[in-house]
């Protein structure tokens, strides 16, 4: 008689979204697997962005693209229906019939997706270090564990928010809220306080909303350097005959990228979209039509540009791009609107040149604040050095920096590429971390067809690997 042969084993370092999509669709893939998501929070699934319970927090989209599975694009809305979500949270639903769930909910969800799924174990443990082998990787954990597995996955998402320069050097002030989630933090603000906001994106509609919901009736600040702000959803619900997100993020490119050429540079891709918004218009659409058109399919044409153009278009039009790509929450756009027009809540466009306590708050380009909020939001390029696996592996030079100096390196399947050139074959890096790579693996949407392109490359890694 054989044997039987031990389950094949995958270690992912990291248990927010990135981390759960990867454990639910290689389960699914391939039941028996012996899958361990390394994560020191008591929750899976909620990373930084679906931890905080607020209820003005919410998803900026809606459910169809929030799936952790693609060939299942309706489960969240099943799950959704379910769980009540919509009679407990009646303004989840906007004038236009789109859901905008809170993300709270959603991280419940990935998490209940997660316990269900067999063959997945939480080790709620911090991954330290990541030692490759001749067959098999080794993941070290703070508690001493050493767990050895067929292929290791990188799932580590975006690191926590750090002050911006000149606030940095007040990290540790009572008045300086350096990480945005700390809603405890938050909450203790005083109703009275002249706050400020740093940043203009989603992270600051959130604060402001959450400080708007509370009563807050002292003057909210929010600055940015560009005095830019997240773009509107189209007015029109989408069609339900339409393509899914997944379908159009997995399909072919439109005709107006494609006339760009096999070697595309921003200022040529910038060009056709302008064109193509102008097209649909003319038609009687809306300008996300054809933006979403090219999003959609960033991660096909962004490896082909080339890496000089990529840092132009980080340093210079990523916040444009960002404020289409990121839109907002028509609910918490109507909350922050109204206060802005009582006086409540104030935009400015802002470059902070000083900042120093005083003793009645923090002046900031002379003007006090009794409290500051960093909303800069978050950046797969930063923090690396505070996460001992990156650190670690960056050292050894097993990864390495991605050109366009976002993120690490990575090839088409989502491989490292080590110092010397080689892709290291039982190693994924998923999420965020491919963003220079990629473009665009930043949201749900983006992050589960990720995940499913990587698939068969991690099958068949794991079917070369048999443990006897």
């Amino acid at each position: 008689m054989h044997e039987p042969v031990a389950p094949a084993r995958v270690t992912i370092v990291g248990g927010g979204l990135t981390g759960a999509a990867a454990a639910v669709q290689l389960a699914r893939a391939r039941p028996g697997l012996a899958i361990t998501v390394v994560e020191p929070r008591q929750e899976v699934g909620r990373g930084l962005a679906y931890t905080a319970p607020d209820p003005d927090h919410r998803l900026n989209a809606a459910p169809e693209g929030h799936t952790l599975d693609p060939d299942d694009p309706g489960d969240l809305q099943r799950w959704i229906r379910a769980n009540g979500v919509l009679a407990n949270d009646p303004e989840s639903v906007a004038e236009n019939g789109v859901v905008y769930v809170r993300r709270d909910d959603y991280g419940r969800y990935v998490g209940d997706r997660l316990r269900e799924q067999p063959g997945i174990r939480h080790l709620r443990d911090a991954a330290i270090d990541l030692v490759p082998g001749t067959t098999s990787m080794s993941v070290r954990t703070a508690a001493g564990a050493a767990l050895e597995c067929e292929l290791a996955i990188i799932a580590t998402g975006n690191a926590r928010p750090r002050l911006p320069s000149p606030l940095e050097a007040l990290a540790g002030h009572p008045a300086v809220m350096e990480d945005p989630g700390d809603l405890a933090r938050i909450r203790a603000i005083a109703p009275d306080a002249r706050v400020l906001l740093v940043g203009g994106a989603l992270t600051a509609l959130d604060i402001a909303s959450t400080l708007v919901r509370r009563g807050h009736r002292g003057r909210i600040t929010v600055i940015s350097r560009r005095g830019l702000r997240p773009r509107p959803h189209r007015r029109a619900p989408p069609s339900p005959d339409g393509p899914s997100v997944f379908e159009r993020t997995m399909g072919p490119i439109p005709p107006f990228v494609l006339e760009v050429g096999s070697a595309p540079t921003v200022r040529k891709l910038l060009r056709a979209l302008r064109r193509r918004i102008a097209e649909v218009e003319a038609q009687g659409g809306e300008w996300q039509t054809a933006f979403d058109e090219l999003r959609d399919v960033v991660w096909r044409f962004w490896p082909a540009v080339e890496p000089a153009d990529k840092r132009r278009f980080l340093r210079r039009l990523r916040p444009w791009y960002d404020v289409h790509r990121f839109r907002a929450p028509p609910q918490n756009v109507a909350l922050v609107e109204a206060a802005e027009r009582e006086g409540r809540v104030c935009y400015r466009v802002l470059r902070i040149a000083s900042a120093e306590p005083r003793d009645d708050g923090i002046a900031v380009n002379g003007e006090t604040y009794d409290a500051i909020v960093n909303c800069t939001g978050l950046d797969p390029a930063a923090g690396a050095a505070d996460n001992p696996v990156l650190a670690a592996l960056l050292e050894r030079g097993i990864l390495t920096g991605d050109p366009s100096g976002l993120g690490f390196a990575v090839d088409a399947e989502c491989r490292p590429l080590a110092r010397n050139g080689v892709a290291q074959a039982r190693l994924r890096v998923l999420g965020p971390p491919a963003a220079g790579t990629f473009g665009d693996p930043l949201g749900a949407p983006f992050i589960v067809p990720q995940v499913r392109r990587a698939l068969p490359g991690m099958l068949a890694v794991l079917d070369c690997y048999p443990r006897p």
